[in-house]
């Protein structure tokens, strides 16, 4: 049996000892740690043993489902996961699924180390994380895309590639439509939303300056710039296009780039069309070491399947079914 699937095999045990939840959550953590090397598993650890904590308090560890998915990864992907998982358990009584952010690196090296059943990340499988996790499976669910948000009592409505690069880079914009900008936010744990951002600008985070302030997963990064006059971040469209309080600026490459709910399905439809900036659409994927086992194979197939789609719109997402 490998380490992978010992853990798995532990959080199953978890649910019903109640007694033995703490030194097993330690335990847990110790060896994911010792494995990896990554906060970002660590993060899905403490957030996990923080709910086993809440169930063994309120006494619902003895009505825990004998069939249990844990799914956890891309705060982007979570919002849908948790529609999807909750209508899923309405259909099948007795299968509990439990969802967990992470980020998108967290999805794929738990997904990678099996210690989840199904691994979630807002962009590609990286080559060096194929190399170190051969087994990954990647199952498309849909698609989305990066944009860059301002506090709405801002007057910016576009700005540049290179503004926008320059005021990561420098902290601050010399010239041009972000000079107002006084605080500058990003992503501050691995990130397929930052990991697409950093591919359009052409920078990676070990560039930026020291100034830019790290918040946790999206909704981190929307409310500091909801809260905050005079900055600037970015997240996914579907966490932008549910607020009043932060506006999505248009962008410039080259022409100009309307940021539309059409022009995005249209270039996640065609990469070609040319609607929107190519490298900040993205798809959203589920992953699986090695090919899915018949209750994995079921929830996904489940997200991919047309009834799914208003859980997609809900989010602000488009599923696989409009995109293909």
């Amino acid at each position: 049996m490998n380490i992978g699937t010992r853990i798995k095999n532990l959080f199953a045990g978890m649910w019903e000892d109640t007694q033995a939840v703490s030194p097993i959550v330690a335990t847990l953590v110790l060896v994911v740690v010792a494995i990896t090397g990554a906060a970002a598993v660590g993060t899905i650890m403490g957030t996990f043993s923080s709910d086993v904590s809440e169930e063994s308090n309120t006494g619902e560890v003895t009505s825990a489902s004998s069939t249990e998915l844990l799914i956890a990864g891309s705060t982007t992907v979570q919002p849908v996961s948790e529609l999807l998982a909750e209508a899923y358990m309405e259909e099948h009584q007795g299968v509990k699924v439990t969802v967990q952010g992470g980020g998108s690196g967290a999805g794929v090296s738990s997904a990678g180390l099996d210690i989840v059943d199904i691994g979630a990340a807002s962009r590609d499988v990286k080559p060096d994380e194929l190399a170190k996790y051969p087994n990954i499976v990647t199952h498309k669910i849909g698609g989305s895309a990066v944009v860059v948000i301002v506090n709405s009592a801002s007057s910016i409505t576009n700005a540049s590639k290179a503004e926008i690069n320059e005021i990561y880079v420098n902290g601050t914009a010399s010239s041009g439509n972000l000079t107002t900008i006084t605080t500058v936010f990003k992503r501050s744990e691995e990130s397929g939303t930052q990991d697409t951002f950093c591919g359009w600008i052409g920078n990676k985070t070990d560039k930026f300056h020291a100034g830019v302030v790290g918040k946790t997963g999206n909704a981190g990064v929307l409310k500091a710039v909801e809260d905050t006059p005079n900055s600037i971040g970015f997240v996914d469209f579907g966490f932008a296009d549910g607020s009043d309080d932060v506006r999505a600026i248009n962008l410039y490459d080259g022409k100009q780039y309307f940021v539309t709910k059409d022009n995005i399905k249209a270039q996640l439809k065609d990469s070609t069309a040319d609607t929107y900036p190519d490298k900040l659409a993205r798809p959203l994927n589920y992953l699986t070491n090695g090919e899915p086992n018949s209750m994995e194979q079921a929830f996904i197939t489940f997200a991919m399947s047309p009834g799914a789609t208003t859980y997609f719109e809900e989010c602000g997402y488009f599923p696989v079914t409009e995109i293909a």
